[in-house]
């Protein structure tokens, strides 16, 4: 099916299941790699994006429940005055990275801050 997703500011039409979670549709078809696979249940946070401000477990998240709301994914929050600051501490203390949990813990200190 034939869909039209808005994803960090950015138009993108697409041609998949309409049963393909978000996460999927990222990745591999849009090439949006920061959005991690994790657990695939929702449970572990590695694949949370915003949808419209709400962070939403992208792994769950059909494409066809998107509709014209917006989604933020963790390419575009340096992109922002509050994630700018969140990466840029991070960086400025060393902290311990690991690929499923960095970008969910940047994710959720920035629904604090803002």
């Amino acid at each position: 099916m034939a869909f039209t997703i808005k994803v960090n500011g950015k138009t993108h039409s697409l041609d998949v299941d309409s049963d393909t979670p978000l996460l999927w549709v990222l990745r591999d078809v849009l090439g949006m790699t920061g959005t991690k696979f994790g657990c695939g249940r929702a449970l572990c946070g590695a694949c949370t994006v915003h949808i419209d401000g709400v962070a939403t477990r992208s792994c769950q998240t059909p494409i066809d429940s998107i509709g014209k709301s917006e989604v933020t994914t963790i390419e575009a929050v340096g992109a922002t005055a509050a994630g700018a600051k969140i990466q840029k501490a991070w960086l400025d203390h060393e902290v311990v990275r690991c690929w499923r949990c960095d970008k969910p813990t940047q994710r959720g200190l920035l629904r604090v801050i803002v």
